[in-house]
């Protein structure tokens, strides 16, 4: 479906337009009640100002672009998949990353209460859902690389899972979900805080088949979260978690193959069988001008899994990352000082292309990612309503391996990080930003034996961007546009050997500028039994130069677009209450057109039909049911690719139902 900002403007305005009528119409009528409080769906509102800091500042406050949802919406949403959430947050792409469709590359990371998940170099938007997703509070999606209490890769930026809070009172509750294609979920929780002791306890699973033969996506989870409040100033926290993950997922499919049968397991995109413990422990003690934060986190992680770039691999990962900081609030700001410390140890035992058996012969070897990174933060006003901040970090990175002879590689930057925000009034805050960031190629781009490049570069990027936010009236809105030009760009190219197998190759291929608008406007007017939403992305993503070497030929694909990049991204929603208790969400999710291929073949120019999905819900004392209807428009052709000539689709399950219920104690 080919969508122009026109039309969609136009589409915009109409909806809004219509429902202002109809809201009219029903308080003429006498139907609305003014006392009904509808579930949020926003993005913008009191989720993403209580609780939601960084730095001990409110994320609205600072000059950055930062969305929260809540756990209200994340409830009724209830993810498999975290596109079916971040769809809703402006700056999403198809592939990997926040802003820079690159799924080769960590640009973005995820963090769980503030710690990254896995490796930086490891992260994902994805992975997201490496995370007990029964146990979130509220999502934080903080884009760029402008803040120095963040690693200086995330030129996408950083999903910040924030785990539930533990309850005042005893809760406990259960659920139960089914639906097609295999989908069965159960959960239970309980928690209660007892004198100066809190605790929390959720297992839960999933079984999803989803729409492809063969395919598989099943998932045990657990974790406990334990907090002693040693006095008012002083609180420790434990959280362990646990998960076991089996995936299988399908390759692509060229549009004839849908047509002839869209369940067809086609070929094997990657297997995966995942078990993942994490221990983290946090300590929080409040000075009289001041706090101090420390977070020691370990992960152990052991997959076996193959795709279809390299045989099936059984790999353990153990990590350790420690961060602690200090904050000092001054008269008029405050300065935070921190380290920040990740070692990483990655044990493979590879196995031949075919030996899926995990019977045969082996290489093995190990990988370690050490990173040791120094961070500070000052923030003042200057006048009243206009504050500055200015930052700093330094981060240090060294990598190993033990392939063949030991291999080693060290890269290091300091990165400062500018930015003003002004608040003119409660109604309009304007900021501005410009920050540096690097990113270092990872250690299988380095020294795989098939596919390793020594002799890379770092990448280094400079971003700027400027936002306005605020609200009028029964309207909020929040716009920023950003420019982030990255050089040394690192390319990883899929070639083919002379045995005739794919592989992938990395080098440094020139520079790339990314920028766009990023847009969230909501209508919420009081009196009314409806609420709506409309989230936009403008991207326009080029390289600024760039020759690709395959097989020996070269092509200059200099103002190119980098494939994968749709200019427009629209994401749509109306929530209506039209009785006590009950709420339907409809949403709408749209992109333009796009080149699937790094070449801009026509050929590869692609047009992702829409997706529309409706979400029910009934809340009754404390039961709660839900209907939800993903995919109504039955799109199966998600994402493409252009390869060989051939345009190659990734597919998503068709149209998806399921029904649940809840119950608390």
């Amino acid at each position: 479906m080919k969508i122009k900002s026109i039309y969609l403007a136009a589409l915009s305005g109409s909806l809004v337009a219509t429902l202002a009528c109809a809201s009219e119409a029903y308080a003429a009528a006498g139907s609305v009640d003014t006392d009904r409080k509808i579930e949020t769906i926003t993005v913008l509102g009191a989720s993403s100002r209580e609780q939601a800091t960084l730095g001990g500042v409110g994320l609205r406050d600072l000059p950055l672009n930062a969305h929260v949802v809540g756990q209200t919406e994340i409830e009724r949403i209830r993810f498999v998949d975290p596109d079916e959430l971040l769809d809703r947050i402006p700056g999403e792409t198809q592939v990997r990353n926040l802003r820079i469709p690159n799924g080769g590359k960590s640009y973005t990371l995820a963090f769980v209460d503030g710690v990254a998940i896995e490796s930086p170099y490891e992260g994902a938007t994805q992975r997201l859902d490496r995370v007990n997703t029964f146990d979130i509070q509220r999502v934080e999606v903080i884009k760029g690389q402008a803040s120095a209490l963040y690693p200086n890769n995330v030129f996408g930026g950083v999903v910040n899972v924030v785990t539930r809070d533990i309850p005042k009172q005893a809760v406990t509750s259960v659920s139960a979900e089914a639906g097609n294609f295999g989908r069965q979920r159960f959960g239970f929780n309980l928690g209660a805080t007892v004198g100066k002791f809190g605790y929390s306890l959720n297992v839960n699973n999933r079984r999803l088949d989803g729409l492809r033969r063969g395919a598989q996506n099943d998932r045990d989870a657990a974790s406990l979260k334990l907090v002693y409040s040693l006095s008012d100033e002083t609180r420790f926290t434990a959280r362990l978690e646990r998960f076991e993950e089996v995936t299988e997922r399908r390759g692509d499919l060229t549009a004839d193959q849908i047509r002839i049968d869209p369940r067809q397991a086609g070929g094997l995109s990657s297997a995966t069988d995942l078990e993942q413990s994490t221990l983290s422990m946090a300590l929080r003690h409040s000075f009289e001008f001041g706090e101090l934060n420390a977070v020691v986190l370990n992960r152990v992680k052991d997959t076996i899994g193959l795709s279809r770039f390299r045989g099936p691999q059984d790999e353990t990962d153990d990590a350790l990352n420690i961060n602690a900081n200090y904050r000092h609030d001054l008269n008029n700001g405050s300065f935070t000082i921190g380290v920040d410390t990740y070692r990483g140890d990655v044990s493979t035992n590879a196995f031949g292309r075919q030996d899926i058996t995990l019977t045969g012969p082996f290489t093995q070897f190990n990988n370690q990612l050490d990173i040791d990174a120094y961070y500070a933060q000052y923030r003042t006003e200057l006048v009243q309503g206009l504050t500055l901040t200015a930052g700093v970090r330094y981060e240090g990175i060294r990598l190993s391996s033990d392939i063949a002879d030991e291999q080693r590689a060290e890269f290091n930057e300091l990165a400062p990080k500018f930015g003003i925000n002004y608040r003119a009034s409660d109604l309009i805050q304007v900021w501005a930003s410009i920050s540096d960031g690097f990113y270092a190629p990872d250690l299988d781009d380095l020294f795989d034996t098939e596919n390793g490049n020594p002799n890379l570069d770092q990448e280094a990027a400079q971003n700027i961007e400027l936002g306005v936010r605020g609200s009028w009236g029964n309207w909020a809105y929040d716009t920023s546009f950003y420019h982030n030009q990255i050089d040394n760009y690192l390319v990883t190219q899929e070639l083919i050997n002379a045995n005739g197998e794919e592989f992938e190759l990395t080098t440094n291929s020139g520079q790339v500028t990314v920028k766009g608008l990023e847009s969230v406007v909501e209508y919420a007017p009081n009196d009314a039994n409806w609420r709506v939403g409309l989230t936009h992305t403008y991207a326009d993503n080029k390289f600024d130069s760039f020759v690709q070497s395959t097989s020996g030929a070269a092509d200059d694909f200099s103002g190119n677009q980098l494939g994968r990049s749709p200019k427009h991204h629209l994401n749509a929603r109306l929530a209506w209450e039209p009785i006590s208790n009950f709420t339907a969400e409809l949403e709408g999710d749209f992109y333009s057109g796009y080149f699937s291929d790094d070449a801009n073949s026509r050929a590869g120019r692609f047009s992702r039909d829409e997706r529309v999905n409706l979400r029910l819900s009934y809340q009754q004392e404390d039961w709660r049911v839900w209907l939800n209807v993903l995919n109504i428009s039955d799109t199966l052709e998600d994402r493409a690719t252009f390869r060989r000539g051939t345009l190659n689709f990734r597919t998503v399950d068709g149209r998806s139902y399921y029904a649940g219920v809840a119950y608390k104690f």
